[in-house]
């Protein structure tokens, strides 16, 4: 088995990005053998970011996104896109192909003859905003055209890797079977204990997308009520979430950061406000606890049931409320000591080593699977 990687989205937006460099390179480092370069559509900044952490050769463009028209209703899947992607792993020396962020649509596997198609597995970073809270699904993916299109994408019967148990109960909401979905949940980098830092400083930190789902917008709230808080902030903006950061004096906005600056600024924090309602893992909550970095959660998120221990974290409670929020981080700076202690335990669960020894049994798995069976049609 030699694998292909393709991720649709996401170098400059810091979640799938990161999530895909992280699988690449660890399994480029384990087992170099089996992976091949990873695809990107043709986007000049997505690869620049790409480029700059795994090398310009290890990269290359298909020249289109699996989505015509994500926007549309229903969203409109480009056919021919799978072929694409099948040729290309064939010309790259690849016989397997692994998405790290994106699906594949029944049109698109229809399209290519059953001994032409390679096998494949998914990582599901999200396969659904569903099942939360109704403003949360508004907030989030939860549009009726997106959640037709993965119940119809979900339909292939490729191997499916979710990156917690909440996405892989996503998946099985959609009727996806049980054999066909593993949960191999994400790691931290071992290279992240050695860039502790001893001194910190007074400031409160953000990293991740500049959006309402992130809780964004109560952190701004704050820090106009509680301008004495220092507030610093890295992160891509979205189109709808606009901000004039004029507004808010006592907040640094950074914009994007290369992942070792991100790692600096978490480190030398007094906190880490993470203050989302959604996640499709939460990655940055176990980096901060890894960098012995006390964590304010939004206990709405139901990542931080999944992820974190009791008393790893402080609870901001009402996230929506700048006092509660101003209370929590009074008891992450008084308590530092035993949630820092707390905070590493924790983060001892996401161990590399034995994430990645679950991903490739995962991957061999489903290639033999797929190679015994053969492609069908989706169901």
């Amino acid at each position: 088995m030699r694998v292909l990687f393709y991720v649709d989205t996401g170098g400059s937006t810091g979640g799938p990005g990161m999530h895909s460099v992280r699988i690449w390179r660890a399994l480029a480092e384990r087992c170099p053998e089996i992976v091949g370069p990873l695809v990107i559509p043709r986007d000049r900044e997505d690869r620049k970011i790409f480029a700059a952490q795994i090398g310009h050769e290890n990269v290359r463009e298909i020249g289109a996104a699996a989505l015509v028209d994500a926007s549309a209703d229903p969203v409109v899947v480009r056919r021919t896109f799978f072929a694409e992607l099948c040729a290309l792993a064939r010309r790259e020396g690849c016989d397997h192909i692994h998405v790290l962020w994106g699906f594949l649509h029944p049109e698109q596997i229809e399209a290519v003859p059953p001994r032409d198609r390679l096998p494949v597995t998914i990582t599901l970073c999200d396969a659904t905003a569903r099942g939360e809270d109704d403003d949360v699904d508004a907030m989030y993916f939860g549009s009726d055209r997106w959640e037709r299109y993965l119940r119809e994408a979900l339909r292939v019967p490729a191997g499916y890797l979710a990156i917690s148990d909440k996405t892989r109960a996503d998946a099985l909401a959609k009727d996806v079977p049980p054999a066909l979905v593993d949960t191999v949940h994400l790691w931290v980098d071992p290279a992240l204990a050695k860039m502790r830092s001893e001194e910190h400083e007074s400031y409160v930190a953000y990293v991740g997308a500049i959006a309402e789902y992130k809780g964004v917008g109560h952190i701004l709230d704050f820090s106009l009520l509680y301008p004495e808080y220092a507030v610093r902030m890295s992160g891509y903006p979205s189109g709808d979430f606009p901000v004039e950061w004029s507004r808010y004096p006592s907040v640094e906005y950074l914009g994007y950061l290369p992942y070792a600056e991100v790692v600096r600024l978490v480190a030398r924090a007094r906190a880490l406000l993470f203050l989302s309602y959604s996640e499709g893992f939460g990655l940055p909550m176990i980096e901060a606890q890894t960098l012995g970095v006390p964590l304010v959660v939004n206990p709405r998120n139901p990542m931080v049931r999944e992820l974190l221990a009791p008393g790893s974290y402080v609870s901001a409670g009402n996230v929506a409320s700048p006092t509660s929020i101003k209370t929590a981080i009074a008891v992450a700076t008084r308590d530092r000591d035993a949630l820092v202690a707390a905070g590493l335990a924790n983060a001892a669960r996401f161990d590399e080593a034995r994430q990645v020894d679950r991903l490739l049994g995962a991957l061999h798995h489903h290639h033999a699977r797929l190679r015994g069976e053969g492609w069908g049609s989706p169901s």
